[in-house]
C-alpha cells in the first residue's frame, strides 16, 4: 500500500494578491481530478489533502474532496489559532465536514506569534478531544515551542512537515537540525519526509538530502517518518514518479518493512486505521 500523505488540492483564487507565492500559482486550478490522475497512473493507493496556504480558513475544497471518496482520500483543516473562535471552527470542519487532521503553521508570518501560548490552548485541546493528528508547517526555531505543547498534549500525534526546513548547507550536524532530531524523546511526533526539491541545492535525486533522511531514520526509526510528495509543486521540479521512487532507489539499507512503513502503513494507521 502506498499513501501519500503530503499534498494539495485547490480550486484557483482568482484575485490572489501574490500569484506567484508557491511554484504553482494559486490562481491555477489543482483539481482533485488531477491528482486522481496520477494515482492511478503510478499506483498510490490513498492521500492526504493538506489545505494549502491561499483559500485560508475555506477548507470546503479539500474536505467536501476527501468526503466524495473517504476510504482513499482524508482531509487535513486548518484554522487560524488567532481566532477566538477557532476551536469551534476545529470541530465543525472534524465533526461535521470530516475532516481528520489539523494544520497549524507557526512559519507563516504572524502566525508564530501565538505558537505554543495560552491563547492557542483551546485549539489543542479541541485537537486532542476530536483525537486528530496534527500537522506543523514550521521551522526549527519553533521546535522548543512545539516541545512544550508536546508535554502539554501527550494524546496528540504531532506530524512535522517537511523535516522542519532544514538548512541543508549547514549540514546534518548543524544545531537546528540536532534539535530535530531531539524531538524523537516524544513517541507521538512523527517526521514527513517531503519537500526534498525545496530543502535541497541540487536537482533530483537530491543527493545533499541523502544523509539528513538517514539522520532521521536513525533517530526515530522506519514507523515514525512519513512519506509524502508535495504534489502538484513537485512536479514542475522532478516528477512525480521519481520522487515516488526516491526511497526505494537510493536509500537501499531500508528493508521492505521499513519501507511499507514509511511509505503508507504509517499514515493509514493515523487516517484510515483508527
Amino acid at each position: 500500500m502506498v499513501i501519500d500523505a503530503h499534498l494539495h488540492v485547490w480550486r484557483a483564487v482568482r484575485n490572489h494578491p501574490d500569484p506567484a507565492v508557491t511554484i504553482v500559482s494559486p490562481c491555477s486550478d489543482v483539481p482533485v481530478e488531477l491528482l486522481k490522475q496520477y494515482m492511478g497512473e503510478h499506483r498510490v493507493d490513498k492521500a492526504v489533502l493538506v489545505q494549502p496556504l491561499y483559500p485560508g480558513e475555506d477548507n470546503s475544497y479539500v474536505a467536501d474532496s476527501a468526503a466524495a471518496d473517504p476510504d482513499h482520500l482524508a482531509a487535513v483543516c486548518y484554522v487560524d489559532p488567532r481566532e477566538a473562535d477557532a476551536a469551534k471552527l476545529l470541530k465543525y470542519w472534524v465533526k461535521e465536514r470530516g475532516c481528520k487532521g489539523l494544520r497549524m503553521r507557526p512559519s507563516v508570518d504572524g502566525e508564530e506569534n501565538i505558537f505554543g501560548k495560552p491563547a492557542s490552548y483551546a485549539v489543542w485541546e479541541a485537537a486532542q478531544d476530536l483525537g486528530i493528528a496534527v500537522n506543523l508547517l514550521m521551522n526549527s526555531e519553533h521546535l522548543p515551542a512545539l516541545s512544550a505543547i508536546v508535554d502539554r498534549y501527550p494524546q496528540v500525534p504531532f506530524l512535522i512537515d517537511h523535516m522542519a526546513n532544514p538548512d541543508v548547507a549547514a549540514g546534518k550536524d548543524s544545531t537546528a537540525f540536532k534539535s530535530l532530531l531531539a524531538m524523537n524523546k516524544f513517541p507521538q511526533v512523527s517526521v514527513k519526509v517531503t519537500g526534498y526539491y525545496y530543502h535541497s541545492n541540487e536537482s533530483w535525486p537530491y543527493t545533499d538530502c541523502h544523509d539528513f533522511f538517514k539522520a532521521l531514520y536513525e533517530t526515530f526509526g522506519p514507523k515514525r517518518l512519513i512519506w509524502g510528495s508535495d504534489f502538484p509543486h513537485v512536479i514542475l521540479n522532478s516528477s512525480y514518479a521519481s520522487v515516488l521512487a526516491l526511497q526505494e532507489r537510493y536509500y537501499t539499507y531500508l528493508s521492505d518493512e521499513d519501507l511499507a512503513a514509511i511509505m503508507g502503513d504509517n499514515a493509514d494507521a493515523i487516517y484510515w486505521s483508527k
